[in-house]
């Protein structure tokens, strides 16, 4: 029998005994039967039934059906609590796990550069991690995975014929094909990862906010002065020809790029604090105080800052950062994660010389870097746009300077304008013309005989009394 049928008929055996007991309540010395056979029974009539206390035997029975019943929870609730700390793998937007995925693929023990169709950035934007040699994952659990293997090219020059080199061609045409294919339907079917990935512009640098993309630059400087004996010479040090390091140390902003700047800001600070006091004492000798601050607050300047590392700032400034172990002597890139081993381009110990010879610190980045992409930078990678078109990384920072240097300009400019303003003497202002100044009493006076003419306008119903007919 239901539980919703057995309740129906406990109450409707409680209103019969309602209207069959009598009036007066029975003593409470009075026991109620020893061995019920019903629940109804079991039940005193006078009290509800969320008050009827149990016997012994029910208690068993609730502690017993209690404790299955928390059997059943406790795993439930535990689950719960994992699944609320674990953190979500089907993230398409997170741009920071995006990168962790990407970092899987650093290991050339385990991937080999691949087309760009199939290259680590498409697996990892599609939700694959890069566990074993030229394996692939799906970070989401759903079972998937890949070995991404393509013949090697063949050359001509290799000895081989045309035919031949044709043929392998169109082999790993074909297979390129068929990876691109898998990058979808490589997952499960209800893997989130099969339905959508990650957008275009995941990859793209934060360059657009000017004052963070200086902060950012700041901080990669830093951290590659402090491995400073361990950096190549600046002369082998390679840029792009259309990058000019000298016209851009002109515009860079010199605070967080040259050490001594706390000095120089507080005694500049304390002597304009000097100033301003002077000035209440004596105009003439607040101008020659004027001249000598700002001579001793230049040489200031030349004993206390530093020059800018050229070697230094070029590796930064495209992208490259000290790696976390300063002793290693390495540099590595957040977007791309290749990394640099410096003492490659530093001669021996003993003399012998350099194993390269140039540090080219652009074209050291994988080719789908957006620091030197504008593809990947864009996110956009649409047929009909012209790569030439697009702005790359280096290029996006560039403009952050120009863009910041023209703000401090305009800053400067306008505190030189108002110090100006200040500093003129009381005695060369033009004095006052006679003429004008009776013209313009005249039109005072015309404007206030104006005014009164129209208040008494709007006064005219004053204290005036209508006549009353009789």
């Amino acid at each position: 029998m239901s539980y919703a049928v057995e309740t129906k008929k406990r109450k409707f055996h409680r209103v019969l005994e309602s209207l069959t007991k009598p009036s007066t309540a029975e003593p409470s010395s009075k026991k109620t039967p020893a061995t019920p056979t019903t629940a109804r029974e079991r039940f005193p009539a006078d009290l509800s039934i969320k008050k009827v206390r149990l016997s012994s035997q029910d208690e068993s029975d609730f502690a017993a059906a209690r404790r299955s019943m928390l059997k059943v929870a406790r795993p439930s609730s535990r689950d719960s609590s994992v699944s609320s700390t674990t953190r979500p793998s089907f993230v398409p937007w997170d741009r920071e796990r995006f990168l962790e995925r990407l970092e899987t693929f650093r290991r050339v023990d385990r991937w080999s550069p691949k087309p760009a169709a199939i290259s680590e950035v498409e697996w990892a934007k599609r939700g694959w991690i890069c566990t074993d040699v030229s394996r692939v994952t799906c970070v989401g659990g759903c079972g998937g995975s890949v070995v991404v293997k393509l013949p090697d090219e063949l050359d001509e020059l290799d000895g081989y014929d045309l035919e031949k080199v044709q043929e392998r061609k169109e082999v790993r045409a074909k297979l390129v094909e068929e990876y691109v294919s898998l990058l979808v339907k490589g997952h499960g079917e209800h893997c989130p990862w099969r339905n959508k990935g990650c957008d275009a512009t995941i990859h793209r640098l934060p360059l657009t906010n000017t004052d963070t993309a200086i902060a950012s630059l700041q901080k990669r400087y830093s951290n590659i002065t402090k491995i400073a004996d361990k950096l190549p010479a600046g002369d082998i040090i390679q840029t792009p020809e259309s990058f000019n390091l000298d016209d851009v140390l002109k515009i860079l902003p010199r605070e967080g790029f040259e050490t001594g700047g706390g000095l120089q800001s507080t005694e500049s600070q304390d002597r304009q604090q000097d100033q301003s006091q002077a000035q209440s004492q004596d105009q003439l000798l607040e101008q020659d105080s004027n001249e000598q601050t700002r001579e001793e607050s230049s040489q200031v300047v030349l004993q206390e800052s530093k020059p800018i590392n050229r070697t230094a700032f070029a590796l930064a400034f495209f992208g490259w950062d000290a790696v976390s172990n300063e002793t290693a002597g390495l540099v590595g890139c957040s977007a791309c994660f290749r990394r640099l081993g410096l003492w490659m381009y530093k001669p021996k110990d003993n003399g012998d010389a350099t194993v390269y010879d140039a540090l080219d610190v652009a074209n050291e980045h994988m080719e789908y870097c957006p620091w030197i992409s504008g593809k990947a930078q864009s996110g956009t990678g649409k047929s009909t746009e012209k790569q030439a078109e697009l702005r790359i990384g280096w290029e996006l920072l560039v403009q952050a300077l120009k863009v910041k240097h023209r703000r401090q300009v305009r800053s400067t400019a306008s505190m030189d304008t108002l110090r100006a303003v200040s500093e003129t003497p009381s005695g060369d202002f033009p004095a006052v013309d006679e003429v004008n100044e009776e013209q313009k009493k005249a039109s005072d006076r015309e404007w206030w005989a104006k005014l009164r003419r129209m208040r008494q306008v709007l006064n005219v119903k004053s204290q005036t009394k209508k006549s009353v007919v009789p």
